[in-house]
């Protein structure tokens, strides 16, 4: 996995291009600022729950993602890290051609930085990545991310869910940044994608008087308190 402060030079290199097609003002966080408002004003859609590990890319959430890329002849998975996802979704009957970014030195991968990735894909992957950027770094991304989709290419992103009762920052001292699936999904929606979104919940079964628990203590996270029990959130953008 990349170093965080390699990540926000990759971020920063990669987003001049980016930029120049950004509407006023060119601050990414900015962008669409209003519009964004608008559409939160009005009521996000309601966000079905994903089941999965949390050990890896698996259940639920990996049938989600590989529905978005399984036709997909080219893929991008940027940050890739270990490359368990790319074990996963090849294990999981992907066959076109994947592609891996990342700035780290442990593992093989095809690209060193974004910019070396040429032409438009089918979709590309940021699982995990989003949150060790800070906030106009990490935006800035993700519209030179988009700029590399194919019409109808699918932007697939994870990262923690900043509505979780259980702190995003406590897993893990290289996160500096955290998201919430309504902002996210009113700025990939205001810059004119199609957004689905999801809320992503890690563990396995668990016994039935677990389970009673669990749905009482939730009830009290959601209601009450007006925070989340989903530990990740997970959106796909479609570019129209």
């Amino acid at each position: 996995m990349a170093t965080v402060s390699d990540r926000v030079t990759d971020a920063r290199d990669d987003g001049d291009a980016s930029r120049a097609s950004l509407p006023a003002p060119l601050d990414p966080v900015y962008a669409n600022y209003w519009a964004r408002k608008r559409l939160l004003r009005h009521g996000a859609p309601r966000f079905p729950i994903l089941h999965t590990s949390g050990q890896s890319i698996d259940g639920e959430l990996l049938d989600v993602i590989m529905r978005a890329v399984r036709d997909r002849t080219r893929v991008l998975d940027v940050g890739a890290g270990d490359l368990s996802v790319r074990d996963a979704m090849i294990g999981a009957g992907y066959r076109g051609a994947y592609e891996t970014q990342d700035n780290g030195s442990e593992h093989s991968y095809t690209y060193g930085s974004i910019g070396e990735a040429r032409g438009r894909f089918g979709a590309i992957l940021l699982l995990d990545v989003l949150e060790h950027l800070p906030l106009r770094d990490g935006l800035t991304m993700l519209h030179s991310l988009l700029a590399k989709l194919e019409t109808g290419g699918a932007l697939i992103l994870q990262t923690p869910n900043g509505r979780c009762i259980r702190s995003p920052f406590t897993s893990d001292m290289t996160h500096v940044q955290s998201y919430n699936l309504p902002d996210l999904w009113a700025y990939l929606t205001a810059a004119g994608c199609a957004v689905d979104g999801y809320r992503v919940v890690f563990g396995g079964p668990t016994p039935l008087h677990r389970r009673v628990l669990a749905l009482a203590s939730r009830a009290v996270i959601t209601r009450l308190l007006g925070l989340d029990y989903a530990d990740n959130i997970l959106l796909l953008a479609r570019k129209a």
